[in-house]
């Protein structure tokens, strides 16, 4: 027996196989969902229609096949083709029995000898007989199922529309759709989309983060930066603000440990290293492990200090993934105008540092009070080294 790609709207002229739930040589049962179909409007489940084994599938995911288009094959049971009906010669045909004259019908309901011997599918009363599968007629340009649960508007308040099957990705995967461009017709939101959408956005909304700004004077740290250059001890502003974080850590929060990730980008891909006990060490023993590679393990700190991994970014926000519970973004250091007490204009050294709190782990006053002694660490350079 054909299966055939229904037709699921007046205007829609192909579908798109979007999930297969049987395979080939698969037993199917009248009833049982073959495929699930995606078009431009709406997307469904497609039952089978007779019982037998599924011997061939022509169309795979992510295919799209025209409306009555063979996208499969159930072979044995109720899907082989049935022996046409034999017909009767009209030779052999008995005559038909004479009419009876018309008379008026009595009062009160008749039943025909035809209503007698209709079936329970005419009755109306099929979901009372004994068959094993729940839909009553199972012609596949008729009878598609959709889908149990809502998923959501097709239009959203940003004016964007979203596909069914995008709609359902992304509430499977926790996926805020009004973060994300579409890349389909007049920018729709497609399945492809949400497959391209970064897992960290799933997390961010799971892990229901706040962030903290603040902008941080750096004059005196570039100075110390030059004088420890000219005595031969180089280190950057991020091993620096490595050492100030873990040190603000251990102030504020000391069940955290002394351990401090370290998050930067090489080659276009995100690394991630594990500074242990970065309070207590050197500021030229960070930046020797800064410039090691990358370790297997991630075990021994909760938070991470993220760098800008180009420059000309003057603030960024970094989300938070396990096994972090908080991470300190810096931007990359910038000359900024300031009034002066005496009403005059002086420029000085800033960088733009976000925190991101995971609010599970770390609360608002706790995130203030390490975004203060970080900025005041830095700030003071002097005081993370004593």
């Amino acid at each position: 027996m054909d299966v055939l790609m229904p037709q699921l709207g007046e205007t829609v002229a192909e579908g798109k196989i979007v999930k297969w739930f049987k395979q080939a040589g698969d037993a199917v049962k009248p009833g049982e969902n073959l495929f699930e179909i995606e078009t431009d409007k709406t997307s469904m489940e497609v039952p089978a229609i007779a019982a037998g084994t599924l011997s061939d599938i022509r169309f795979g995911v992510g295919e799209v096949a025209k409306v009555g288009a063979v996208v499969a094959i159930i072979a044995g049971g109720g899907g082989e083709a049935q022996a046409k009906p034999v017909e009767v010669k009209q030779a052999d045909a008995p005559k038909a029995a004479p009419q009876p004259p018309f008379a008026p019908a009595k009062a009160g309901v008749q039943k025909s000898q035809t209503q007698k011997e209709l079936g329970p599918r005419f009755r109306g009363d099929e979901r009372t007989s004994d068959r094993d599968f729940a839909y009553t007629d199972m012609s596949p340009w008729r009878e598609v199922r959709t889908p149990e649960r809502n998923y959501g508007p097709a239009k959203l308040a940003t004016g964007s529309y979203v596909t069914p099957l995008a709609r359902r990705l992304a509430s499977e995967r926790g996926i805020d759709l009004t973060r994300l461009s579409g890349s389909g017709p007049h920018g729709r939101i497609v399945a492809a989309d949400i497959d391209k959408a970064p897992a960290a956005t799933a997390a961010a909304q799971a892990a229901a983060q706040f962030y903290l700004v603040a902008d941080v004077e750096i004059g005196r740290l570039l100075i110390m930066q030059s004088e420890a250059r000219s005595a031969g001890a180089e280190f950057s502003l991020g091993d620096f603000a490595v050492k100030a974080w873990a040190v603000a850590l251990q102030r504020v929060m000391p069940a955290a440990g002394g351990g401090v990730g370290l998050i930067t980008r090489a080659d276009g891909h995100g690394v991630t290293k594990i500074i242990r006990d970065a309070a207590a060490k050197t500021l030229t023993a960070i930046a020797r492990e800064a410039a090691e590679p990358q370790g297997a393990a991630l075990a021994g700190a909760s938070s991470a200090v993220a760098l800008a991994g180009a420059s000309g970014i003057r603030e960024f926000t970094a989300v938070v993934t396990p096994p972090f519970t908080s991470v300190i973004a810096v931007g990359q250091p910038r000359r900024a105008p300031i009034e002066t007490d005496d009403g005059g204009i002086k420029f000085i050294g800033l960088m733009t540092v976000t925190l991101s709190c995971d609010h599970r782990a770390v609360d608002m006053d706790l995130a203030a009070d390490l975004m203060t002694t970080f900025k005041s660490l830095v700030e003071n350079p002097v005081a993370a080294l004593v």
